[in-house]
């Protein structure tokens, strides 16, 4: 009996991993990782990048699309006074022929709504706060201070923030950075 037993034990000592094969195994899946990481976070840097040109196409078009149906930018407030939280209303809830906001559909209220609620987050610094100037030659506000600004005058749309956070995001190249921004004079 005692020599059956052999074969069988020589056969499970072969079927065993030795130390030296899993440690070339855990070397090589060390080594993939390394090269795989930073394509993933250039891959999700690039993804943010496009997510802001993707959401400033979308808020231009809904200005657009308010426009032509009141022929008037959104922004203004009721006695025509630009209006931040007033132009993310006007977006995102029914108006009624005159702009004026309102959460629920109805024969007087029966334009709009042109994006969906919440207002799109700035990516570059987390916020959803819009800045209307009337005039191009307004005051800006600081660089970052506000999720993104519009101006009344033309319906021009762009975010608000710093270079740094704009290079964190993807948008490293000048041309990039002025497309998302309101355009100069």
């Amino acid at each position: 009996m005692g020599a059956a037993r052999r074969p069988s034990l020589l056969r499970l000592r072969h079927r065993a991993f030795t130390l030296v094969e899993l440690v070339i195994v855990v070397t090589i899946i060390g080594i993939l990782a390394a090269i795989a990481a930073p394509r993933m976070s250039s891959t999700s840097t690039h993804a943010t990048a496009n997510a802001v040109q993707a959401t400033l196409m979308s808020v231009r078009t809904a200005i657009d699309c308010f426009y032509a149906e009141h022929n008037k930018y959104p922004g203004y407030d009721a006695n025509d006074a630009p209006d931040g939280v007033n132009f993310v209303k006007q977006l995102t809830m029914f108006s009624d022929a005159t702009g004026n906001p309102n959460a629920t559909r109805s024969s007087t209220f029966k334009y709009g709504p042109y994006l969906r609620s919440p207002f799109p987050v700035n990516p570059a610094n987390n916020l959803a706060t819009v800045q209307v100037k009337k005039l191009r030659a307004d005051a800006n506000p600081a660089d970052g201070s506000v999720g993104w600004v519009a101006v009344l005058a033309d319906g021009d749309f762009g975010v608000s923030a710093t270079d740094a956070q704009l290079d964190r995001i993807g948008l490293v190249e000048p041309l990039g950075k002025a497309s998302v921004r309101t355009q100069p004079q």
